[in-house]
């Protein structure tokens, strides 16, 4: 049966506290989730009506076996994300629970497989001592380095080009015209209305409508070295 992320936040905070140890109280569900008393009764009525969940009359709920092996995969997914946020990408550990909240309930099995191997390949790597892992950390955390829509640079500004998001049709124009990955761009102007940007592609002349340039991404060129994909 399909349940909404918000009941899965009661299945989780049911299991996490089960887990610790101790009874999962109504109380203690409405202080962890910040809801009231009779939004928690409602939840744990839900549970029970999905068999997710087990309550006696003026009793604790009880996780049922399938409400457990549903919590068990939410609960999965929060430490991996969780983890991900804080100990890897170094986000506040406030914000990374925030964010772990967010996007556990989007993850399926093949998406979390995927992040979990990614994750367990980096940490690894950073275990051993691989150099290219403070590279990447660092690169991520300097905004400077961040590639931008060509409509975004400065006139005068100078880039390289990081990647083309267009499809079809307007990739092929694209690519035709010179803005292929690793191509130097720098922008010299703009009609008087602004819809269209002059510049140079590898020295040659171009011109590209605003609503063009957004596709076309841009590393500026002084931080640009080494970051063209």
């Amino acid at each position: 049966m399909s349940v909404s992320s918000r009941i899965e936040d009661y299945l989780e905070a049911i299991f996490s506290i089960e887990v610790s140890g101790r009874e999962a109280t109504v109380t203690d569900l409405a202080n962890a989730l910040g809801v009231t008393k009779a939004t928690v009764v409602a939840a744990i009525r839900r549970l029970v009506d999905a068999s997710l969940a087990t309550q006696e009359r003026y009793g604790v709920p009880s996780l049922t076996d399938e409400g457990r092996r549903r919590a068990l995969e939410i609960f999965r997914r929060h430490e991996h994300l969780s983890f991900l946020f804080h100990e890897v990408l170094g986000f506040d550990p406030d914000r990374a629970m925030s964010l772990a909240c967010v996007m556990e309930h989007e993850l399926d099995e093949k998406s979390e497989r995927r992040i979990l191997g990614f994750v367990d390949y980096l940490v690894n790597a950073r275990r051993e001592g691989m150099p290219w892992v403070a590279e990447l950390l660092s690169a991520m955390g300097d905004e400077r380095r961040f590639p931008r829509p060509l409509s975004m640079l400065d006139d005068g500004g100078c880039g390289v080009v990081a990647r083309v998001t267009a499809g079809g049709l307007l990739r092929r124009k694209l690519f035709d015209a010179g803005f292929a990955p690793g191509a130097e761009v720098c922008r010299y102007g703009a009609s008087r209305s602004g819809d269209v940007l002059e510049v140079l592609v590898d020295g040659r002349e171009a011109t590209l409508l605003r609503n063009e340039a957004v596709s076309v991404w841009i590393c500026p060129v002084a931080e640009a070295d080494g970051l063209n994909q």
